[in-house]
């Protein structure tokens, strides 16, 4: 017997009663655990073991009630102006700033915290890396999912704006468990994409722009506009005299100076007029009028209005009035009448739901 017909027969005894090798084929769940565990181990020296895979077939309302409390929302951004989300429960995001901070998992439980931004800086090479392993891994089957050429556009802050990004169609929902550092703390990483292709170019229902699916968001929200006719600096004796049926003087050139206001500050200038025998204001922007402004609008001041200052008036500083100066005023009932206003006149009544008076006096904006 050769010396090769020997070797033979012993590579047959040896293989008696062995079971064939378990090569289990690539699926999507198998390429997510790989890329899943050398993405932390490339990007942050992190040790992740993947435990457990699901694949889901989720709607866009059930999508907000499928993330933890405290998670990081990463909206991936794909082509034809698909959308995408990846989400790292507060464990997942806790164990991988750690890890970069401290240079391992600790044993302490995380702090219940939203996620800032930060946290979604330093999370997301783990996201891109993960992104770009499992869509290699995928690569190699004939019929693969439809998750390439996605990338971290930004981060949501909260899960109701998963219905603002994100098309009313099906969705290809991943949920994997993960232990993670050498602790073994558990952890939940959500992959949500489009179950179908998203056409390209400007279909109906499908592929809008996120951005312009923003701007008609807010763009529909009510704005609060006031107009300030005039102001008025009245010594402390006049205002605590004040009574119904004393006039303030307003001057005309009010007319051609109010303020319009949003949320406290001056946004524009506007005149006084009547349209159609109703009182209207035309806004004048610096462009139109920029003497009349008095004042740089972009700054948001008050058009050249000086505030007040303290060492200006005395009795006013440390927040009110001294004690010498208040030793001064005389009693609330002894304030002089003020005699000398000029009478009102008969004006109409303003009651509620009531038209303003003719405005035959106001210069028409038309």
């Amino acid at each position: 017997m050769s010396d090769a017909d020997i070797i033979s027969a012993m590579r047959r005894k040896a293989g008696v009663g062995r079971p064939p090798p378990d090569v289990q084929p690539l699926t999507p769940a198998k390429a997510l655990r790989i890329a899943a565990a050398k993405a932390a181990e490339d990007t942050i020296g992190l040790v992740l073991q993947v435990t457990e895979v699901r694949e889901e077939k989720s709607a866009i309302s059930r999508l907000p009630g499928e993330v933890p409390d405290h998670a990081l929302l990463s909206l991936l951004e794909g082509p034809a102006n698909a959308y995408g989300l990846m989400v790292f429960d507060r464990n997942t995001v806790a164990a991988i700033v750690e890890q970069q901070t401290a240079g391992r998992v600790l044993s302490l439980a995380p702090e219940a915290r939203p996620p800032t931004a930060t946290d979604s800086v330093m999370c997301t090479p783990l996201c891109e890396r993960m992104l770009r392993l499992f869509e290699a891994q995928l690569a190699e089957l004939a019929d693969p999912p439809e998750v390439a050429g996605y990338h971290v556009a930004a981060q949501l802050r909260e899960a109701r704006s998963i219905a603002i990004a994100f098309e009313d169609m099906p969705y290809r929902l991943y949920r994997l468990k993960v232990m993670l550092g050498c602790e073994g703390r558990e952890g939940e990483i959500l992959l949500i994409f489009p179950h179908v292709p998203v056409a390209s170019g400007p279909v109906h229902g499908t592929g809008r722009d996120f951005g312009a699916a923003l701007q008609d968001t807010v763009m529909k929200t009510e704005a609060r506009l006031d107009t300030v006719l005039h102001r008025l600096s009245l010594p402390l004796s006049d205002v605590t005299g004040l009574a119904e049926g004393m006039m303030l003087p307003i001057p005309r050139e009010a007319l051609s100076r109010v303020e319009l206001r949003a949320g406290g500050r001056v946004i524009s200038r506007a005149r006084l007029g009547q349209i159609n025998g109703k009182r209207a204001l035309r806004v004048m922007l610096p462009c139109e009028d920029e003497d009349a402004l008095g004042g740089d609008l972009s700054s948001g001041g008050d058009f050249g209005i000086a505030p007040l200052a303290a060492e200006d008036y005395p009795a006013l500083s440390n927040g009110g009035l001294s004690r010498d100066m208040a030793g001064d005023l005389p009693p609330l009932g002894d304030f002089p009448a003020m005699t000398d206003l000029p009478p009102l006149g008969d004006l109409p009544p303003l009651g509620e739901g009531e038209s303003f008076p003719e405005t035959g006096e106001l210069p028409a904006l038309e």
